[in-house]
């Protein structure tokens, strides 16, 4: 009997335990809709502030269309999970959107009056055979006023900026009337239909949420300009400077890209046989508002250098080097207390340029991205014409500070012009009231002379113009015969963190900063960098003697006679024998030297291996026996209990 009841309670108990997993999942599934626990570094995984914000604003009902082939799931199964993920994540803004947001989920079939639809919201379809068939993996939004906006293809490359991409589209949809950016540049960056200029990758992204209106090198800044974007400024004249002098002071926000060296424009200038870069000031307006800044010098930072090809050595081989003057500065560079490099992960630079506070400059000067301890100016010659970047590195002395390359610049800025304005401009103030205005154009508003800020101002400056180039930011891939262009670093994230905050707009900042992937082996890079700063010297000694020994031992090799045969003494010989002993012990030399260079990180490595490996069972085998020994004093204890 006793046995019949164990045996029914034990089943009556596994029962009610499938009964009650049950019950837990489903009551858990509803009430805990909507929670989550993202144990990520940097929160890949959850909703930004900057989204809640975007939905919780929401005032009118914004429709998504999720236009996703079955076929092409089928034919490519890495894209299902990815589907999958698209999917759960827009429902999750539904929920949140609490109404706000309807989703549609579509499956064009080929030929359907779907697969209209999709083509009808420009969507890009990847082929799925021979036949023509396609299929589509893309979101479609409109809002109650007719605007639109899509994502042509929901790439998988772009899976760590899915939440941008999505709250982008939600945005824009929620604030059709965009912002107005005035870009002043020195270099081809936006498109120009005479000239077959394409815009630059960061242009066509700012355009997704700014009006950018192209000023040319002479603007006439109008009241509508929200932000003053000014690039690589050369050839500015001189009532060109005072306008964007008064525009500061009056509280125009402003964001200027200077540069001692831009290498993007000095390719540009090549294509167009134009003399080489020689760097770009606003040397009259920086002094009078207190700006340090100079084009003679560019910022080095070992600890922050970027590892290029700098030619062969003596045995052909690639010279692996640091060029301190390419950068790739990560979070410990920025400033995490401000909002525009908060949660930046990378940004990438060339042969930026120095900035900071002049001695006793009234304005705030708070640094956006600055370089590590290991930095020191650059001679900008050195980089200017077919830089040496093991040369750079053999003769550079870090200061042991850091320099700043990006700043935000506030208070009480005084005017570059404190005697009024220049000659320039009131002979043009005149010969328009005499004249009057251009046709085609209004009257020019004169409005009083501001020798000091308003109500303070709101800049940044930002000592690189190469920061805005495509190849130092963008890598291109191919995808189903389709070239995509895929973000490997946050440039562009920067630029328009800055304009958003410039703007007024901060609710896309958060997110837009989010989810770049790419995690470095930091430790092994700086063990690296260390043994190399150790061991570099020794190295290339060695790789110079072994050169001059090598060309000794070709010039007695090549002594011949006309008819062909070598004809060596007793000496040449001799020295012939003694040099190819040098060889080998020089040889060996570097061996040991290249074997140190690799010590620790092999040390690591081996460690590494040692712990995953290894340490795992050891730490299960460890768990099992405390648990056996404690499941046997619990055992001893009901036995003595019992006894007694």
């Amino acid at each position: 009997m006793k046995n019949w009841d164990r045996t029914t309670y034990g089943f009556g108990a596994l029962v009610l335990a499938v009964i009650l997993y049950l019950a837990v999942n489903i009551y858990s599934s509803a009430t805990f809709r909507n929670a989550q626990l993202d144990l990520t570094s940097g929160g890949l995984y959850s909703l930004s502030d900057g989204t809640l914000k975007v939905l919780s604003e929401l005032k009118e009902p914004v429709t998504l269309r999720y236009f996703v082939s079955r076929d092409l799931l089928d034919a490519s199964p890495g894209l299902g999970t990815y589907s999958s993920r698209v999917r759960e994540l827009i429902q999750r803004y539904v929920t949140l959107s609490k109404g706000m947001i309807q989703l549609e989920i579509i499956d064009p079939k080929p030929f359907s009056t779907e697969e209209d639809r999709a083509v009808g919201f420009g969507l890009k379809g990847v082929p799925l055979n021979e036949t023509g068939e396609l299929g589509y993996l893309g979101l479609a939004g409109n809002n109650t006023t007719d605007d639109q906006d899509v994502i042509g293809f929901l790439q998988p490359q772009r899976e760590q900026f899915l939440e941008y991409d999505l709250t982008r589209l939600i945005y824009n949809l929620a604030h059709p009337k965009k912002k107005i950016v005035g870009l002043v540049s020195g270099l081809p960056i936006d498109a120009d239909p005479l000239k077959k200029y394409k815009p630059w990758a960061v242009i066509e992204q700012m355009k997704q949420f700014f009006e950018v209106r192209s000023m040319g090198l002479e603007p006439k800044i109008t009241d509508d300009i929200d932000v003053l974007m000014i690039v690589h400024p050369i050839g500015l004249t001189e009532k060109a400077l005072y306008a964007i002098d008064q525009f500061v002071l009056r509280g125009g926000k402003t964001m200027v890209f200077v540069d001692p060296y831009a290498e993007e424009g000095t390719r540009s200038n090549q294509a167009m046989r134009l003399p080489p870069d020689q760097g770009s000031d606003l040397d009259i307006l920086f002094k009078g508002w207190g700006i340090n800044y100079t084009t003679d010098k560019v910022m080095g930072d070992l600890g922050s250098a970027q590892r290029v090809s700098a030619g062969v050595d003596a045995y052909g081989k690639p010279i692996i080097t640091d060029y301190v003057s390419w950068v790739t500065m990560r979070p410990e560079r920025m400033n995490k207390d401000d909002v525009v490099t908060g949660e930046l992960r990378l940004i990438n630079m060339a042969s930026a340029g120095i900035i900071s506070k002049a001695k006793d400059a009234p304005i705030t000067f708070e640094p956006l991205i600055s370089s590590s301890k290991d930095a020191a100016p650059v001679d900008a010659k050195k980089v200017r014409f077919q830089p040496d970047p093991s040369l750079i590195l053999k003769t550079f002395k870090p200061l042991g500070k850091s320099l700043v390359v990006a700043a935000r610049i506030g208070g009480k800025m005084n005017s570059a012009y404190p005697k009024g304005p220049p000659k320039p401009v009131l002979e043009a103030r005149a010969k328009e009231a005499k004249d009057g205005p251009k046709e085609g154009e209004k009257p020019t508003t004169i409005r009083p002379h501001l020798k000091v800020a308003k109500d303070g101002v709101n800049m940044i400056v930002v000592a690189d113009t190469d920061i805005l180039a495509d190849n130092f930011w963008l890598q291109v891939q191919d995808f189903f015969g389709q070239q995509l262009v895929v973000p490997s670093a946050n440039n562009g994230d920067f630029v328009n963190n800055a304009l958003d905050n410039l703007s007024g707009s901060s609710a896309l900042i958060g997110l837009r900063s989010r989810g770049l992937s790419s995690r470095p082996f930091v430790r092994v890079q700086n063990i690296q960098k260390a043994a190399e700063v150790k061991f570099r010297d020794r190295e290339q000694a060695l790789n110079k003697e072994l050169e001059d020994i090598q060309k000794k031992l070709k010039s007695l090799q090549t002594k011949e006679q006309g008819g062909g045969a070598t004809i060596l003494t007793p000496k040449q010989a001799e020295a012939i024998t003694k040099f190819r002993g040098q060889i080998l012990k020089l040889r060996r030399d570097l061996r040991q030297v290249r074997v140190a260079l690799r010590e620790d990180i092999d040390r690591l490595d081996a460690w590494t291996k040692i712990i995953n490996i290894g340490g795992m069972p050891v730490l299960v085998a460890l768990l099992a026996i405390i648990l056996a020994m404690v499941r046997r004093g619990r055992t001893r204890r009901r036995i003595m209990a019992a006894h007694q």
